[in-house]
């Protein structure tokens, strides 16, 4: 349902207006001036606003600079009698949609607000799409430099491994036992710190969308190494539910890999915020195949805040956050929510008992099955998150 603003300083005329706009669906709201157009605007959200040019006080003409101040891509039609026409133009210049002439034909009219709101969702979706691009962009050039710097660092780190190597198996060098072990120890960091340059190697190389039969468990595992650390300096317990003889699924690696640590990032982030990186913060990850249906659930269970209450729908939609200014892009999930829906897979949100959270993505065993909207996928998610 398209909402429309109308501001018109004429009773007759916006009662007039919103009952015939009423009655061919549309959902209609009304201010007598221009100001309290204004702040119609900012609280209701209209999609198109209807607005008299001629008006005592703040004018149509005025009022329609304030709102393309507020918001660019805000559809404005309006309306003006036969003497006003130079003013009408004018406002086209300014930014308005459209311009209708009193008396005007209501068919019309509705014409003419049915394209300003197609108009914005085109605005909308065009805007979304650049942002996801400009992120693609980003990725690929932090891949590129990642893979750089990944290369970079192997070479140094081969020669310390090397040249340690060396001196452990010199016995006549290295006789105190004390130093012997620490030399041990060093070496073990070293080859978690190779092990750590690999993954980035691989990671940051690996960005050209390759779906292949695979193992869920095995991105899952690999996003988990990339934060172990953290969770370990955040006071953070992590417990893997990971089904073993879980089927292959026709995935990219690498893009459910970035899936993953969206979601491990999330729930450190909502857990920090609770225990503040003192002892009492819990990641549960779970993968198993779904017992009624033929698919696999995988999620990130948290024990950190819970979700502000009213903002569940617009979790996974572009640019929102709930975290602070300054601490998230509210690109991670629209992101991941994109990357499922590219697996033909559905993502989703939802509260658990003990004050836990979970946010999972359910993947097909089936590569010709698409999964949104599937009421039998439905009623058996429902199910199993309930168990849980």
């Amino acid at each position: 349902m398209i909402k429309i603003l109308i501001v018109d300083d004429e009773e007759i005329q916006r009662k007039m207006l919103k009952s015939s706009l009423e009655l061919k669906n549309y959902e209609v709201f009304v201010a007598s001036s221009g100001e309290q157009g204004l702040e119609a605007f900012v609280k209701e959200k209209p999609e198109v606003i209807i607005c008299d040019i001629s008006m005592p006080g703040m004018d149509g003409m005025e009022m329609l600079e304030k709102v393309k101040l507020m918001n660019a891509e805000a559809q404005v039609i309006m309306l003006t009698g036969h003497g006003d026409m130079e003013s009408a133009i004018a406002s086209l210049k300014k930014g308005a949609f459209d311009y209708i002439i009193k008396p005007f034909n209501l068919e019309e009219l509705c014409m003419n607000i049915n394209r300003a709101a197609e108009n914005q969702r085109l605005y909308l979706q065009l805007k979304i799409q650049q942002t996801q691009l400009l992120r693609a962009a980003k990725l690929t050039a932090m891949g590129e430099l990642g893979a750089g710097v990944a290369h970079e660092m192997n070479q140094p780190l081969m020669a310390i491994s090397s040249y340690l190597e060396g001196l452990l198996m010199n016995d006549a060098l290295v006789t105190n036992l004390v130093l012997k072990n620490k030399m041990l120890k060093i070496k073990d960091q070293f080859v978690r710190l190779g092990t750590i340059v690999k993954r980035m190697h691989e990671y940051s190389g690996s960005r050209m969308g390759t779906f292949t039969e695979g193992d869920v468990k095995r991105p899952i595992t690999d996003g988990l190494f990339l934060l172990t650390q953290q969770f370990k300096d955040h006071n953070i317990a992590v417990e893997l539910q990971l089904q073993e003889d879980l089927p292959e699924v026709y995935i990219d690696r690498y893009q459910i890999q970035d899936v993953v640590v969206n979601f491990l990032i999330n729930a450190r982030d909502a857990i920090d915020e609770k225990f503040n990186q003192q002892e009492g913060g819990h990641i549960w990850f779970i993968s198993k195949k779904l017992k009624n249906f033929p698919a696999i659930v995988s999620g990130v269970i948290d024990n950190g805040i819970a979700v502000k209450s009213g903002s569940e729908e617009n979790l996974f939609e572009p640019f929102f956050t709930t975290k602070a200014p300054g601490k998230g892009t509210g690109l991670g999930l629209s992101v991941s929510f994109t990357i499922i829906k590219s697996h033909k897979g559905v993502i989703g949100f939802s509260s658990l008992k003990n004050e836990r959270k979970i946010f999972y993505f359910v993947l097909p065993l089936d590569k010709e099955q698409d999964l949104a909207g599937v009421e039998a996928l439905n009623k058996e998610l429902k199910a199993e998150l309930e168990n849980l």
